[in-house]
């Protein structure tokens, strides 16, 4: 979430940066046109700057850096390109310095602020300097060394460390706060996760196929979502609530769901409407992990082709549920079950691979191969055991 928010706090640095360069070049329009008149010097200045204030542009929304370093570099060049402005424009307008700092709160971070400010400081005390030579505004008393320093860097400094520390105390409370909802966010997983144990632990206290079944669907989920290039937030929902993914099982009769034998046809019904349930027993939770696990839980037997359980097609299949349901029918497929024996991983890798747009999204097959090693790093880390006896697949 942290992470997340100092995302925005640096694409929102560049679209300012880029306000800044808009500022820069309007102000070689208005020259030109002889509304002010500045030093032909300058204009070399403002056109390196203009390139400047692109730079964090590059950097955030270009190349995605978002290191610590780069947001402190950034910092620099906006407060030194600020200073740049408030000399050449008019360093009446306090408001051209403060940008910087009343920026780096958006980090909600005070050492941001600090470094901003301080840095500010000297910039400003050379910007006046800077106007001064440049006689940028000619009247009394700043046409003088004496009043520059009195009437102008004085005064200015005064407000300016006004405004920062202003700047300082909001960032510091925004940051407690933001502190603190991280961590009652951190309990809200944390509760959930425990709830998730929890189910799963009924499940395979239900039934007696599953064994380590839901822990190795969860990793072979988790697995297929990072290869989408998920998020790790996303990650970690999605794999945690693959573990839930038969808890509506819990619902079925026992004897149906351990059945040796191949099911009747009134059995396979019954055996169907375990989506359901553990669609009815998880969407009413306010938690972002339940609803997740709920709409996996109800689609994971779809087919692409639209010949699962519900009819649901294609991509109108939910996306997790799609990977879910290829780590279920591997696992289903290389584990013993009661009424048949564990598939060889490379027999189950090739039926996984033959069902291809058929019963799986093609592009999920794709990467469940490209990942096939990684698979059966899971599938060796947690074999199925029955009493004392160890039952591995055929590995």
């Amino acid at each position: 979430m942290i992470l997340d928010y100092e995302k925005k706090a640096n694409l929102t640095m560049a679209f300012v940066c880029r306000i800044m360069m808009g500022l820069m070049a309007a102000a070689l329009v208005l020259n030109l046109l002889h509304v002010f008149k500045i030093s032909d010097d300058i204009y070399p200045t403002l056109a390196v700057s203009i390139f400047i204030m692109f730079v964090p542009t590059v950097l955030y929304n270009f190349f995605h850096l978002d290191y610590i370093f780069v947001r402190y570099f950034v910092l620099t060049l906006v407060v030194i390109m600020s200073g740049l402005l408030y000399a050449i424009l008019s360093y009446h307008v306090i408001i051209m310095l403060v940008f910087p700092t009343v920026i780096a709160c958006l980090y909600c971070d005070v050492k941001s602020v600090i470094y901003a400010s301080v840095l500010s400081i000297p910039v400003m005390i050379v910007s006046h300097l800077i106007a001064f030579q440049l006689k940028i505004v000619p009247d009394e008393p700043l046409v003088t060394m004496h009043g520059v320093i009195i009437y102008g860097i004085l005064p200015r400094v005064l407000e300016f460390t006004a405004i920062a520390v202003i700047c300082c105390s909001t960032a510091a409370k925004i940051q407690k706060l933001i502190r603190g909802l991280a961590e009652k966010n951190d309990e809200l997983y944390s509760e959930q996760e425990i709830l998730v144990t929890s189910l799963a632990e009924m499940i395979e206290a239900q039934s007696q196929e599953t064994g380590q079944h839901v822990k190795r669907v969860a990793e072979y989920t988790r697995i297929l979502c990072e290869a989408l290039g998920m998020s790790d937030e996303e990650v970690w929902e999605v794999s945690n609530a693959a573990a839930l993914h038969d808890v509506g099982k819990i619902m079925v009769p026992q004897e149906i769901i351990n059945k040796p034998g191949k099911l009747t046809d009134e059995e396979f019904k019954i055996i169907k409407t375990h989506v359901m349930y553990g669609k009815k027993l998880l969407e009413k939770s306010t938690g972002e992990l339940m609803k997740v696990s709920a709409d996996i839980a109800f689609h994971h037997h779809e087919r692409y082709d639209g010949k699962g359980y519900m009819g649901v097609k294609g991509d109108d299949i939910n996306l997790y549920a799609r990977c879910v349901s290829v780590a279920d029918v591997f696992d289903a497929l290389v584990s013993k079950r009661p009424y048949k024996k564990a598939w060889a991983p490379a027999d189950a890798k090739n039926e996984i691979i033959s069902q291809r747009g058929r019963q799986f999204d093609p592009a999920i097959v794709d990467l469940f191969e490209k990942n096939f090693d990684r698979f059966m790093e899971v599938l060796k880390k947690y074999p199925d055991s029955v009493g004392e006896v160890t039952v591995e697949a055929n590995l």
